[in-house]
């Protein structure tokens, strides 16, 4: 009879664990920026002193073009203000770093955990890679063969894109790449107790409507150094099957069980509440993350 260990279990009987466990949220609020402050409102939950081991995926759209700033740019240098109000474009700050994003054509995903059993590591670039990687598997699903962006990409690109204020303007260190062209753009924030990653996935792109809301230098030849679903496949995809195939990526990447739940609405009053509150005005400048937080972005936007 095998020797027993510490626990009273018999050695090389290990206790099989269940998989780890993913709850999707498929609710899309009203405004894209309630939607983007629902990703801040879940990071809270699972950053909790008290929390419960938790896991959530979402992907949305964007009911009217949105451009979300990251944590530390400074609004008056980044935006112009009067284009944006003549053009209907919202302006918001996000709850991560980074460039800033114009949110129009696009499939937003965002990931939130704290379950250690999906990334032992719990590393910055760990995590962000293994989320890479399950993108990539959603986007093969969808006939697009990527690749990741490795240190010799960043070292080609124009230092100009660097200075630009736009996230697309160029690609960094494990950011997924189509014909080595930029066409996803991602960011990751973190506390003591959880993280949470989002990101674009061009559907479309409207260089001139990003230079337009711009203050400064944004790459003339941007358009060519962005790929899109659209440009990627030859006519644009359904946005339910985009979300269906990356689905399955980070079902099958992250070997998780994953069922849909409804959004409790208090955390939808709480998303709406805390939207409202992240638009961003000409007086406006930059917002502190709070204690114990920190973020990593890969010239990263996210969301």
């Amino acid at each position: 009879m095998p020797p027993a260990d510490a626990s009273g279990q018999s050695a090389g009987h290990a206790i099989a664990r269940p998989d780890p466990f993913c709850t999707v949220v498929p609710e899309q609020l009203g405004a894209g920026v309630s939607n983007l402050a629902l990703d801040e409102v879940l990071l809270r939950r699972v950053s909790a002193e008290s929390a419960a081991t938790e896991t959530f995926l979402r992907f949305y759209g964007w009911p009217e073009p949105t451009l979300s700033l990251g944590m530390a740019q400074q609004a008056p240098r980044v935006v112009d203000f009067g284009y944006c109000r003549r053009r209907g474009i919202a302006v918001a700050r996000r709850s991560t770093g980074g460039k800033a994003v114009l949110h129009h054509r696009e499939v937003t995903y965002a990931f939130i955990s704290n379950d250690r059993s999906l990334f032992p590591a719990w590393s910055i670039e760990a995590t962000y890679r293994k989320i890479s990687k399950a993108l990539q598997q959603g986007l093969e699903r969808l006939g697009i063969a990527t690749t990741l962006a490795g240190s010799a990409t960043v070292q080609r690109h124009d230092l100009r894109s660097h200075r630009s204020h736009a996230c697309f303007a160029s690609a960094l260190h494990h950011e997924i790449l189509f014909a080595g062209k930029k066409l996803v753009g991602s960011a990751q924030r973190r506390t003591l107790r959880g993280f949470l990653q989002h990101g674009s996935i061009l559907l479309d792109f409207d260089p001139g409507l990003l230079q337009g809301a711009l203050r400064g230098h944004t790459p003339s030849n941007l358009a060519s150094n962005v790929a899109t679903l659209t440009s990627c496949r030859g006519k644009t995809p359904e946005f339910s099957a985009v979300v269906s195939c990356l689905q399955e990526g980070f079902r099958q990447v992250l070997n998780v069980r994953m069922a849909t739940r409804p959004l409790d609405p208090r955390l939808r009053s709480e998303a709406e509440t805390l939207g409202r509150s992240r638009l961003v005005g000409p007086s406006h400048s930059s917002c502190g993350l709070s204690p114990g937080s920190k973020d990593s972005h890969h010239n990263g936007h996210g969301v």
